[in-house]
């Protein structure tokens, strides 16, 4: 059984369609699961697993948008760059968000920054994500954060010269 969206399309067609992936490009996975050894969810405790996503999708199987990776996958590629044949995960996740039409609260708080300053300005996305980030537990990883963040004045970009 297959996932339909809201436009009457199997998902899992409406993913290849966005990634540009086929079905038969994620039977080269080889099942090493190195792509969760180095998660950034599974620091939230959560045991996931990229490998079982690409399965899913390989297998035509029912999607659910409540999956920890569709809900807390923040994008670091660090499953990409492990990963042997360089399977870019990230982009599926976000092709199975836009096909659930969810948006994360990062998604808009990075739209809203571009839209305000004309590039990502971090206090004003830490600011706009703080209360997700309170409910959701990720604070304890503030500390190791904040060496990634540079506090300074927001500038507005000049396009077009």
């Amino acid at each position: 059984m297959q996932q339909i969206d809201d436009n009457g399309k199997v998902m899992a067609g409406r993913v290849f369609e966005l990634t540009g992936y086929r079905q038969d490009d994620f039977s080269v996975c080889l099942g090493c699961k190195i792509c969760a050894s180095v998660c950034t969810v599974n620091d939230l405790g959560l045991n996931v697993n990229p490998q079982d996503l690409l399965l899913t999708l390989f297998m035509g199987r029912v999607i659910d948008k409540g999956h920890p990776l569709i809900r807390y996958c923040t994008n670091c590629y660090q499953c990409t760059h492990a990963c042997p044949w360089g399977i870019r995960i990230p982009e599926v996740i976000r092709a199975m968000r836009e096909s659930l039409h969810m948006e994360t609260i990062f998604e808009k708080a990075f739209k809203g920054s571009i839209d305000i300053w004309g590039r990502v300005y971090e206090p004003y996305i830490f600011l706009k994500a703080g209360r997700f980030l309170v409910r959701e537990g990720y604070l304890r990883y503030m500390k190791k954060w904040t060496g990634y963040m540079r506090i300074h004045l927001p500038k507005k970009v000049k396009i077009g010269g």
